[in-house]
């Protein structure tokens, strides 16, 4: 690939690929071909430091030199200046259809088959009809995450939850805790007792009100009311009609009770005007005692409180409900990760090396290199042939630096993998091996588990239920530029306009702001944005239906 300049903050490190038969077959010999890959990178993963050792690994085996350019901003505006000069990298880390809609990716059909690309075939083949672009029918990105081999064996939740300090729930005495109501209660009481954390200010909830994060204010209560993740909508699931929820009565619940506990002063009066690196600066600090967020976001902040060994300040994720009798449904089922992953640009110059390039690392061999390390070095094997690592190597694994040094994480995020298992039986990754989770478990949380009955933090969240064949909505194109992409748009940029104040607002003056809001979501047309959902659902139930 011919190295190209870029605008964008760029890191350039290497790594290469040989592409003979003879390198294929044998990952002893040095790469005696170098191929350069130029890849947009967007996760927030810990990036590779220039003598990083997977990528000297790589380099020498197979031959891959990477320039990698990571995100520096906000995704949607990074990706528009790329589109609107069309320099692409020849390797596109994409999160939703907005490269697809662009024409910046090339359709892999030609590229991929059960003869050329075994690995991916068999990763992909049960599900690719719901991968391809459902404009054109094309598939255009490789998934990172969706397709497990065998049942799910995570031992850590990284969705939709509400989380609460273990330390709460510890002082609490260990209860159990299903509804909103109990969740704040609990809040209240500890704040209480406890002003202030590590000298600051203690902070009963926290949440982000940003462009980007629209959904951390507006799917919680959807969640409260026993729905699962649809975007914007409810979907009848006898009749498959999805309609917008934003101006529902659950919805009102929900921003009244959070009315409440701001006048209450449980939710600090920054947390509106908080950007996303001052909300994880406060997570960092221990003095915030709840919020509602996907646990990704936050899980690098978390894992900076274990680092300075505040486990009783990292969290527990609960499925919360507005009313007891109802059934929670956070936790779904496995599904595709349909168009996030990596795609190849129209600028790659030789795309089936590209397409190669995925092939080889998700082999088993090259899988268990970027999930578990080298053998002998990251991880040893027992007598049984199960997989574990010594107390040295999780201590030193858990360190940011020696991840940058040692591991890829940053690049692999969007890389197809393997989930649940191998065919040798070890979990895909060593959080998912039990006893590894267990064998790397500190002290405190060998206990709070013990208190609650559970085996690992997956295990605080709903048993997940068969997914519906549309599922799920929030991934269904609106199509850009388009009536629903307007009224989506808008959609979003109330919630952030009105639900801050809304909050803000107390007594009479909640109702008077929620009726402003309801009556600016009625001006929108809506009808465009849930008729397009609803198309959409039809020709997946029409389609998708085995």
């Amino acid at each position: 690939m011919r190295i190209k300049k870029w605008r964008f903050f760029k890191c350039t490190l290497a790594a290469a690929m040989l592409f003979t038969a003879a390198s294929c077959s044998d990952n002893n010999k040095a790469a005696e071909t170098k191929t350069v890959f130029s890849v947009y990178v967007t996760s927030n993963d810990e990036k590779p430091t220039e003598d990083n050792k997977l990528l000297a690994k790589i380099e020498d085996e197979l031959g891959y030199t990477f320039e990698f350019t990571y995100l520096n901003g906000n995704e949607a505006e990074m990706a528009g200046a790329m589109i609107a000069d069309g320099s692409y990298p020849d390797i596109l880390s994409c999160g939703d259809n907005t490269f697809v809609q662009a024409g910046a990716l090339i359709p892999l059909d030609d590229y991929i088959s059960a003869e050329k690309t075994p690995n991916i075939w068999k990763h992909i083949k049960d599900c690719y009809n719901k991968l391809c672009y459902e404009g054109d029918g094309h598939l255009y990105v490789i998934p990172a995450y969706g397709i497990f081999n065998g049942e799910e064996t995570a031992a850590v939740y990284q969705g939709p939850a509400f989380w609460i300090q273990k330390a709460v729930l510890e002082e609490a005495g260990y209860p159990e805790v299903r509804t909103l109501d109990q969740y704040f209660e609990l809040i209240e009481a500890y704040k209480e007792k406890h002003p202030t954390i590590n000298g600051y200010p203690t902070i009963g909830f926290d949440m982000l009100a940003v462009s980007g994060f629209e959904w951390v204010l507006t799917t919680a209560p959807n969640y409260l009311d026993g729905n699962p993740n649809n975007g914007d909508f409810v979907v009848d699931n006898e009749t498959y009609e999805a309609h917008i929820y934003a101006n529902s009565d659950f919805s009102k619940r929900y921003y009244r009770k959070l009315s409440e506990e701001y006048a209450k002063g449980v939710i600090a009066p920054e947390a509106f005007a908080q950007n996303k690196e001052q909300y994880l600066g406060k997570i960092e600090t221990g003095r915030v005692l709840g919020l509602f967020d996907q646990h990704w976001v936050f899980q690098l902040a978390e894992q900076e409180l274990g680092e300075d060994g505040m486990y009783e300040r990292q969290y527990v994720p609960l499925p919360l409900v507005f009313d007891e009798e109802t059934e929670p449904w956070y936790r779904t089922e496995p599904y595709e990760q349909i168009g996030q992953g990596y795609g190849i640009s129209i600028n790659c110059e030789d795309p089936e090396a590209a397409v190669q390039m995925f092939e080889t690392f998700l082999s088993e061999e090259w899988q268990k290199v970027f999930q578990w390390g080298i053998e002998g070095e990251d991880y040893m094997v027992d007598e049984n042939g199960r997989f574990y690592r010594t107390e040295k190597q999780r201590t030193e694994q858990s360190d940011p630096l020696w991840k940058s040094q040692n591991k890829l994480n940053a690049f692999f995020t969007n890389c197809p993998k393997i989930q649940s298992v191998y065919s040798d039986g070890n979990a895909a990754d060593p959080g998912s091996q039990q006893e590894e989770f267990e064998a790397s478990l500190n002290d405190y949380d060998k206990i709070f588990l013990a208190r609650y009955g559970k085996k690992n933090w997956m295990e605080f969240m709903n048993a997940p239920r068969e997914n519906p064949v549309y599922f799920p909505v929030w991934n269904i194109d609106k199509i850009d530029g388009s009536d629903a992409d307007y009224a989506s748009r808008q959609l979003n940029d109330l919630s952030i306009e009105f639900l801050p104040k809304l909050i803000m607002s107390a007594g009479n003056g909640f109702d008077a702001m929620w009726n402003e809001y309801c009556n600016e979501i009625n001006s929108i047309n809506i009808k465009a944005y849930e008729d397009r959902i609803n198309e959409v659902i039809r020709w997946r139930v029409e389609h998708w239906t085995k």
